[in-house]
């Protein structure tokens, strides 16, 4: 079936005792995901083919070895070379990890959204390869500590103060409503009401300061909440698909691929891969055997 050779070549990692951080290595070759956005930053290493994607109203392409960096909250989207395909790990971050390494304290910003930098490229493969294979919890500290301090080193800055305006009040409230209302679906007119304009005045308002309409915003919103849920393990998919207001399991797990680019049961697996490093092994649990050998730099990482 279309959908399960699109989505069959996914899986992630977390480890409860570093809350906030999400491992993800996928594989795909067409188009894997509508527009969304994370409450994270992301930091993803393209290991085979190429990627061009959206972002802050310009496009950009990602090749074998580069590095891919997104702020929290910036409407993206994923489009792999349909020749060569696309395989990248990934890791979501909480802000509170960068801000902790930054040297003012405040979430600091990339100086860019693609960067050739190998020797950043081989440390954070490191890491990466530390949460599919299950290391000490230990081992994934020294190794995270060394990966945030040279990230915001190398390819980030503290932003000046005015440097990111802030949203109108209105919208502001707006969130903060939706926020409130996680696994409800608001009406465009309770939204408008609350931020005190127009509909189309909120609608058009809110857009340009979030990125994304507001009925997408909500549906990201549920989909985060969802994905919390099913992070943890302990509930059924159909309870979660509930709780974030899905009255339809089939339409919660048509969205949840779109948006995720894995099924609600890929993303619930957090298991070590008992085969790392695996780059020129075939392995029954990842597409080795279809794609050439990996281009990441085989650097030392030092601690």
């Amino acid at each position: 079936m279309p959908a399960k050779q699109l989505h069959s070549q996914v899986r992630f990692w977390r480890d409860a005792a570093l809350p906030g951080i999400e491992a993800r290595l996928s594989a795909y070759r067409k188009h894997a995901f509508r527009t969304h956005m994370h409450a994270e930053y992301s930091v993803g290493l393209v290991e085979h083919g190429s990627t061009t994607f959206p972002l802050g109203g310009e496009t950009y392409r990602a090749e074998a070895g580069q590095m891919v960096f997104i702020h929290p909250h910036e409407p993206h989207a994923c489009n792999p070379d349909t020749q060569s395909g696309i395989s990248y790990r990934m890791f979501y971050l909480a802000p509170g990890w960068l801000a902790g390494a930054a040297p003012d304290g405040r979430p600091p910003r990339f100086l860019r959204p693609v960067a050739n930098d190998p020797e950043l490229f081989a440390a954070w493969r490191a890491l990466h390869e530390a949460y599919e294979w299950g290391a000490p919890l230990a081992e994934k500290q020294a190794l995270l500590v060394t990966c945030l301090r040279e990230l915001v080193q190398r390819q980030m800055h503290s932003p000046a103060q005015q440097a990111a305006p802030e949203l109108t009040d209105a919208i502001t409230r707006a969130r903060q409503h939706l926020s409130a209302s996680v696994g409800q679906r608001v009406p465009l007119d309770e939204l408008a009401q609350v931020a005190g304009l127009s509909r189309h005045h909120f609608a058009r308002a809110f857009k340009a300061a979030t990125g994304l309409p507001p009925h997408t915003y909500q549906l990201q919103m549920a989909l985060d909440h969802a994905k919390r849920l099913l992070a943890g393990g302990e509930i059924p998919i159909s309870q979660a698909a509930l709780d974030a207001g899905f009255a339809d399991q089939s339409h919660f797990s048509r969205m949840f691929r779109q948006f995720t680019g894995a099924t609600p049961v890929q993303y619930m697996r957090n298991v070590p891969c008992d085969n790392i490093p695996c780059d020129n092994v075939p392995c029954d649990n990842w597409p080795c055997k279809t794609l050439p050998e990996a281009a990441s730099p085989s650097l030392k990482v030092t601690l």
